[in-house]
């Protein structure tokens, strides 16, 4: 089971692309906290339309929203409160259900690693798309030029991506 933090579903919002996500983690639906779609609805009433794609999934029944047992109130208290609330939120409930996050924050990596939640970054999304023959490696590149243009995001090295 993977869960998509706020950040990663944005990123692939933004270029239009969501689709890849349901590819490369082979699943009909993409699980969220509910404090990520808080934030997103957020981003909605901000005026990002970028959202719009995700909205068309969520009505479809493609994404689904988990709520946190008291159990994960009482663990996302013990995490820093420097994180946003979904991703404390989208930790506790991968913890408890022992699924994957998918995070581009090196804060929440670090916090999954000492809390024993598995986690996967951009990158490593990146590569697994074509590891796994969902796009080629030219493909990718494109998608990562993509990702820095509309999401302002800069990747130090994209290396690792290709290895």
């Amino acid at each position: 089971m993977i869960f998509v933090d706020t950040d990663v579903l944005s990123t692939f919002a933004k270029i239009q692309r969501l689709s890849l996500l349901f590819a490369v983690f082979d699943q009909d639906l993409l699980n969220i906290a509910f404090a990520v779609e808080n934030e997103i609805k957020k981003g909605i009433s901000k005026g990002f339309q970028f959202f719009d794609e995700f909205i068309a999934l969520q009505t479809q029944g493609r994404i689904r929203t988990y709520y946190p047992t008291s159990a994960d109130q009482a663990f996302m208290m013990s995490l820093p409160q420097t994180l946003g609330a979904g991703e404390r939120e989208s930790m506790a409930i991968c913890k408890r259900l022992a699924a994957v996050l998918a995070s581009n924050e090196r804060r929440v990596m670090h916090h999954c690693q000492a809390n024993k939640i598995h986690c996967l970054n951009l990158s490593d999304i990146l590569r697994l798309l074509w590891e796994l023959k969902i796009l080629t490696q030219t493909d990718v590149r494109k998608v990562i030029i993509e990702i820095e243009t509309k999401d302002r995001l800069k990747f130090r090295t994209i290396d690792p991506i290709f290895k």
